[in-house]
C-alpha cells in the first residue's frame, strides 16, 4: 500500500515488482544499466509500464506529478487537479511520423455514471476502460447503439484482504473464511455472469499461464461444491472453538469504486 511521503505525494504502490532489481549505473547522460538478482525475462515489461516513470533524480515527485517530463510521443501542456489534462504532439519524438494525433485532452470526472452519461450525450470520444461496469455498458448500446464497445479480462481480480490482527493471525481460521467464498455468486451479480474464476494469473484461454482448472480445485476456496467447502469451513471454525454459542464477529468494508476483473471501454466515430 502507498503511504504519503513529506512533500504530500505518494510512494509506488509497486514497490514489490522490483524486489529482483539490485541497482542501476549510468554511463554519460543517456545509458542506464538495470542490475538483476536472477534472470527476468518480464522486467522489461515492468519497465514499459505506465506505472514505472524513470525521471532525473533533480526532479522531485511532486514536481513530477504536477508538470511530468520525458520523451514519449506527447509533450505536457497542462494538469488541473480534478478537472482535466492536456498533451501535444511531440515534434521529436523518437520515431518518425508518430505519433497520429496532435494533442490529446482527458476530462476528469471522478464519478463513474456521470462519466458514462457524458460519453452518451457526445462530449467524449473514448471512455476510460476500466471503470465501465457491464450494466453501464447495457446503458450504452441501448442509448448509443453506434458507439463501439469490447468487453475483455484484464489482469486484476477483486480481492479480499483480512487483517492479521487476532484471532484472525490464525492460518486455519483465514482458511475457513476463504472457503466459505463463492465465486461464481460474485461474477454473476458484479458483473452480471461476465467473468471466469481464477487464482493469482489471469484464467484461460487468455492467460497463457493460467493454472489448469484441476489443480485450481484442489486450492482452498476453490472446490466446485460451495456447500461441501463450508461445511469444511464449519468444522474448522468448531476446532478452533467457535459456534452457535461462541460466534466471531466481522467488520467488511467494501470499495464501491475498486475496478473488476473485467475490462470494458467504448469509443465512437465522428
Amino acid at each position: 500500500m502507498a503511504h504519503v511521503v513529506e512533500d504530500g505525494t505518494h510512494d509506488n504502490a509497486r514497490e514489490a515488482w522490483w524486489l529482483n532489481l539490485q541497482g542501476v549505473t549510468t554511463r554519460g547522460d543517456r545509458e542506464a544499466t538495470f542490475h538483476l538478482k536472477r534472470p527476468q525475462p518480464a522486467f522489461i515489461e515492468l519497465l514499459a509500464s505506465g506505472f514505472t516513470p524513470i525521471y532525473p533524480c533533480h526532479v522531485s515527485p511532486g514536481e513530477m506529478r504536477a508538470h511530468p517530463i520525458g520523451t514519449g510521443p506527447f509533450k505536457f501542456v497542462e494538469f488541473k487537479p480534478n478537472q482535466s489534462i492536456k498533451v501535444t504532439r511531440n515534434p521529436d519524438y523518437w520515431k518518425p511520423g508518430r505519433p497520429y494525433l496532435d494533442g490529446v485532452e482527458w476530462t476528469i470526472i471522478p464519478n463513474r455514471s456521470t462519466a458514462m452519461l457524458a460519453f452518451m450525450a457526445g462530449n467524449f470520444d473514448m471512455t476510460f476502460p476500466y471503470e465501465v461496469t457491464i450494466p453501464m455498458l447495457k446503458d450504452v448500446h441501448s442509448q448509443m447503439p453506434a458507439a463501439i464497445c469490447e468487453v475483455t479480462p484484464e489482469n486484476v481480480a477483486p480481492n479480499l484482504l483480512i487483517t492479521r490482527k487476532p484471532p484472525f493471525d490464525n492460518p486455519e481460521l483465514r482458511r475457513a473464511i476463504a472457503m466459505t467464498i463463492d465465486h461464481k455468486a460474485f461474477i454473476d451479480i458484479l458483473g452480471e455472469g461476465e467473468g471466469d474464476v481464477g487464482t493469482a494469473m489471469l484464467p484461460a484461454p487468455e492467460g497463457l499461464w493460467a493454472m489448469p482448472k484441476e489443480m485450481m480445485e484442489k486450492l482452498p476456496g476453490y472446490e466446485p461444491d460451495v456447500q461441501n467447502r463450508r461445511e469444511a469451513a464449519r468444522k474448522i471454525m468448531q476446532s478452533l472453538g467457535y459456534g452457535p454459542d461462541k460466534r466471531l464477529a466481522v467488520k467488511i468494508g467494501v470499495n464501491p469504486e475498486a475496478s473488476s476483473s473485467i475490462k470494458a471501454g467504448c469509443g465512437r466515430f465522428r
